[in-house]
């Protein structure tokens, strides 16, 4: 009897259950925007993606990006960012993401979970769509919330910067 059980939980993710899936890490493009002098791309990411679509209570997405990825096509600022004064990345290495909730919303979904920049964590949402084994969103957050460099002594509604993000999955 054992047996038997055993066979349906390894065979659970091939009879429609929900299932980690793999990431196509190579292809997966982070980015942001600021405004038409500063945007940029981060890499180095890492998650864990359990996602059914039928079933969202049963599904959940944590995942960290590497903030010493942060790149600008500027060495000088990307350097400038990833120093003490902002991103600290050589204390903080990494920027994360921990969903607490993910709900229907029109075509799409929206994720409301736990970001993690430096050593401040926030509630933060995360516009999705997910199809064709592809997970393509977008976030806006306010620098100043975190804590990062000038932006923390601004107003949130200054301070605002666009996340976008692709994710394939196999």
């Amino acid at each position: 009897m054992n047996t038997f059980f055993a066979y349906l939980f390894l065979m659970n993710p091939f009879l429609g259950g929900v299932a980690e899936l793999t990431i196509n890490l190579e292809d997966v493009k982070i980015g942001f925007y600021v405004d038409k002098e500063h945007s940029g791309t981060l890499s180095g990411f890492k998650a864990t993606i359990i996602f059914d679509a039928n079933e969202l209570t049963n599904s959940s997405i944590v995942g960290t990006a590497d903030a010493s990825t942060l790149d600008t096509e500027n060495p000088k600022r990307d350097a400038h960012l990833q120093s003490s004064e902002y991103l600290d990345a050589a204390k903080y290495p990494t920027m994360a993401f921990k969903s607490q909730a993910i709900v229907a919303d029109g075509d799409g979904f929206v994720m409301k979970g736990l970001m993690t920049i430096k050593d401040v964590e926030r509630e933060e949402s995360i516009s999705f769509n997910y199809a064709d084994k592809l997970f393509k969103g977008t976030s806006t957050i306010s620098m100043s919330y975190y804590n990062i460099g000038s932006y923390g002594k601004k107003k949130p509604e200054e301070t605002q910067v666009k996340i976008s993000f692709t994710v394939p999955v196999m």
